[in-house]
């Protein structure tokens, strides 16, 4: 009301079976006492009183209640704090590879049991190499809302060498995202060949690699988001 000592309400206290013989939904079967009684009644604007009485093939008892229920409910699950809010952030995590590389470490004595000797010049030996994947993981907020105090934990599979370390304070605004830096190396036996087949964009390794991102909103209630390395792509999915 433009009164602030004021206020207009609209709300009615309807019947869901009418009150006198005649209205709608009458059931005779009820007592004058149980349709007075609020189980019988059902909180409405003044527009939708008036509606669901003119159309009562409609606006069924069934209907009514199954309303009044709905809405109680939702009004208990809101102040008990269960309603999953409207709008709530959701991050959502990828991976590129920025570049991929071999060292190798020394010959194997595999070599005197496989080739004739003398090797020939330009045989591709046996060697132990070191395979490192230098790694992007990009964090995305693929939502209207921010999120804040990103927290990365590696559940299962093996582990990043190296993964840069967020901030223990950090955001990511809307629709934004950071990229963070992450090495992973492993130690391989075998020929230059075979070396450069296991230096796939995602790490084999990475298989049944899982990591888990925690996260809040602007109530700092917390979410959860699941990211699985499977084959050349990541999955995302929300806990």
């Amino acid at each position: 009301n433009s009164d602030e000592n004021k206020a207009i309400n609209i709300g009615v206290a309807a019947h869901i079976t009418s009150a006198s013989n005649g209205g709608a939904r009458y059931n005779e079967t009820l007592s004058s006492s149980e349709r007075q009684n609020i189980k019988n009644g059902i909180w409405l604007c003044s527009n939708c009183a008036s509606l669901i009485d003119r159309d009562e093939s409609t606006f069924t008892v069934e209907l009514l209640y199954n309303w009044k229920n709905c809405a109680e409910k939702e009004m208990f699950d809101a102040i008990s704090g269960k309603i999953r809010k409207e709008k709530t952030p959701f991050i959502e995590a990828d991976m590129i590879w920025d570049y991929l590389s071999r060292e190798p470490n020394g010959y194997s004595p595999k070599n005197l049991e496989v080739f004739e000797q003398p090797i020939l010049a330009g045989t591709d030996l046996y060697q132990y190499w070191t395979l490192k994947w230098s790694l992007k993981l990009i964090i995305y907020n693929n939502s209207e809302i921010p999120a804040y105090n990103l927290n990365i934990e590696e559940k299962e599979g093996v582990k990043f060498n190296y993964l840069q370390n967020l901030d223990k304070v950090n955001n990511i605004r809307p629709f934004d995202n950071i990229e963070l830096d992450a090495i992973y190396t492993k130690f391989f036996h075998g020929t230059s060949k075979e070396a450069d087949e296991e230096l796939t964009k995602t790490p084999k390794d990475f298989s049944d690699k899982i990591i888990e991102i925690k996260y809040l909103d602007n109530e700092r209630d917390e979410y959860k988001t699941e990211v699985r390395f499977e084959s050349d792509k990541l999955t995302n999915r929300r806990k």
